[in-house]
């Protein structure tokens, strides 16, 4: 737990010899994922200028952000799917406390804007959705909003069509392989399959997810279906304490006809989740999340996924002082 709010604040700039303080706060917060960790975030080299941070109460690591500073803007980083403020568990009070003395931290450092893409609220466990609150306090802009879907675990498909192409694809003789390898998956089937539909190419590299996975061989696995040995789809799933989520996915037009993706997810959902609560599908949004995938995202909501805002915010580091105004703080300590 946080100390009380009377306790010193101190924000540090991260730095590898606080390696060990990233990781206790890691381990003790309920919204901290693989992509937290700064052995993921090293994957990026040094295409970002880090401009991370560590806060301490009572000389204790009991938060981080993980940033780059482009120019006079600091970004919770663009590297990851989200980021933002992880932290302890903590009251809303001492929260307002930890953004406080981050918001001033940057203000000190001269930085004109701080964009935060945080992480989804179901990827906490019991954790708390304080941060819109808190960016109305500070004035906020929505830079951008997008509709992440998610599955409830243990899976329930009330889907009649859904349930139809999943019996149908559990009688074809499908067999789904856990790979030691993505390789053959990003050959066969990713790059293909995003160049044919949206004439793209994945954010990461083969190579990156060899580094990525031979780095987090148990958070990051390579699922695969096969038929008489040929591969139809694919997953490459990130294991996260409260999620799984499907950071890859991919088939073909044999896939397609098999129903191939359809049984990996209810494989993955039935047989991996072991106590996870949610599948997280990610959004099905283009154009900055202002349009919608339609077919895809029909396609994950037949699974039963919810839908989730994922919210953007550009706010101007001097509103530190927004959240100093919420309580009468001095009088607050007085009365501890």
């Amino acid at each position: 737990m946080i100390p009380n709010k009377d306790a010193t604040f101190e924000v540090k700039a991260f730095t590898p010899e606080f390696l060990a303080n990233w990781q206790e706060v890691l381990q003790g917060a309920p919204n901290a994922t693989l992509m937290h960790q700064r052995s993921f975030l090293a994957y990026h080299g040094n295409r970002f200028q880090d401009a991370s941070v560590l806060i301490y109460s009572k000389n204790r690591p009991v938060a981080v952000f993980a940033a780059h500073k482009e120019g006079n803007e600091v970004y919770s980083h663009q590297g990851l799917s989200y980021a933002g403020l992880i932290h302890k568990p903590c009251s809303l009070d001492q929260e307002l406390q930890l953004y406080l003395q981050l918001l001033r931290y940057y203000e000190e450092q001269g930085v004109s804007r701080l964009r935060i893409k945080a992480t989804p609220s179901f990827y906490g466990s019991g954790y708390q959705e304080s941060l819109s609150y808190i960016m109305h306090l500070v004035q906020a802009e929505t830079s951008q909003l997008e509709l992440s879907l998610a599955i409830p675990l243990p899976l329930k498909v009330r889907h009649k069509g859904r349930k139809a192409t999943i019996r149908q694809a559990s009688k074809s003789g499908l067999e789904i392989r856990e790979e030691a390898d993505v390789g053959l998956f990003w050959d066969k089937l990713l790059e293909p399959n995003l160049q044919n539909r949206y004439q793209k190419k994945p954010t990461h590299s083969k190579d990156q997810m060899r580094y990525l996975k031979a780095r987090h061989p148990e958070n990051i696995r390579q699922f695969t279906v096969f038929k008489e040995g040929v591969p139809l789809a694919g997953a490459t799933v990130y294991f996260t304490p409260n999620c799984l989520h499907t950071q890859y996915l991919a088939t073909n037009e044999e896939g397609r006809k098999a129903h191939a993706l359809d049984w990996l997810i209810h494989y993955l959902c039935t047989t991996q989740a072991k106590g996870r609560k949610y599948l997280d599908f990610g959004h099905s949004n283009e154009c900055a999340g202002k349009k919608i995938n339609r077919e895809l995202f029909r396609w994950k909501e037949s699974f039963g996924a919810q839908t989730f805002v994922h919210a953007h915010y550009s706010l101007a580091p001097e509103a530190w002082r927004q959240l100093d105004q919420v309580y009468d703080w001095k009088s607050r300590l007085k009365n501890a």
